[in-house]
């Protein structure tokens, strides 16, 4: 009888240890302590492009997204977890950052530093944390740091690495505009058109006054455009005509070089740039003269 209860009385004791030891090991704790499972590798879903894209005021933004699962505990398999998720984006003035974890979160650690102040953030509730960007940022330029969503289990750890998304060229005006650079018998005159929109055909076209010798050198740069020229019958003056397509903001420059009979005086005839319905795009240009 003496053995008998012993050994019960034994076995008892070690019951009562092992629910005990089990129902504590099973509380969360903030440890810094993480399974193999805690390190998951990042995902980072790039969904813009700093070279290509470029941001309108009020957005959309390009939006970066990483997300992580934490384990701890769980020494005889009844692991705690939880999910953060984090996205981050640039807007025209600001860098932000949005978390939001299964379990809740109740700080955010930019460096070693804590930057939340609104307190604690509910369960799968996202909570949105912005500071200004440098005076002055270009796109492309790096946004790098440590970022810690803390609270309610261990602290998700992640890096940040983003190249800022740039903004978008402000709109542009039609604009068409001439300058006379040489008037001797030796003659040179610029033309440049912009367009506040896309332009499937224009026709730029004028005249060079008192023309003669070889074709004048016309050279174009910007849009897709080809140059003509032409002698009206018996006349000292040379037609010239630029067809093609522009797209929004881009300009077109025309170069002219030709020989003249006589300097001085005005130098071109009238010009003007049309669209395929014969509509002027921008106020037509009287002659050019040299100053």
């Amino acid at each position: 009888m003496k053995n008998f209860t012993y050994s019960n009385s034994s076995v008892a004791i070690y019951c009562l240890c092992m629910c005990f030891f089990m129902i504590t090991a099973c509380q969360p704790e903030e440890s810094t302590q993480r399974n193999g499972n805690a390190n998951l590798d990042q995902t980072n879903l790039r969904t813009g492009d700093c070279e290509l894209d470029c941001i309108v005021p009020g957005g959309p933004y390009f939006e970066t997204t990483d997300s992580k699962v934490i384990q701890w505990g769980g020494r005889y398999g009844n692991a705690n977890s939880k999910t953060v998720d984090i996205a981050y984006y640039n807007t025209e003035t600001h860098f932000v950052i949005m978390a939001k974890s299964t379990s809740g979160w109740s700080d955010l650690v930019i460096n070693g530093l804590s930057v939340w102040t609104n307190g604690p953030v509910t369960a799968n509730t996202w909570g949105t944390y912005s500071y200004p960007l440098d005076e002055g940022w270009q796109a492309c330029d790096l946004e790098s740091f440590a970022l810690a969503v803390s609270g309610n289990g261990p602290p998700a750890d992640f890096t940040i690495n983003y190249n800022l998304i740039g903004t978008c060229p402000e709109g542009c005006e039609t604009e068409f505009r001439g300058e006379a650079v040489s008037c001797d018998n030796t003659r040179e005159a610029i033309y440049t058109f912009t367009a506040d929109s896309d332009q499937d055909y224009i026709k730029i076209q004028g005249g060079l006054t008192n023309f003669t010798g070889e074709d004048a050198i016309v050279t174009v740069t910007g849009g897709n455009c080809t140059t003509f020229q032409s002698t009206p019958g018996g006349s000292s003056n040379r037609i010239i005509k630029i067809e093609g397509n522009v797209s929004e903001c881009e300009e077109i420059t025309i170069h002219i070089t030709w020989n003249s009979t006589n300097s001085g005086g005005i130098i071109t005839g009238g010009w003007s740039v049309k669209d395929e319905n014969g509509t002027e795009l921008a106020p037509s240009l009287n002659g050019l003269e040299c100053n």
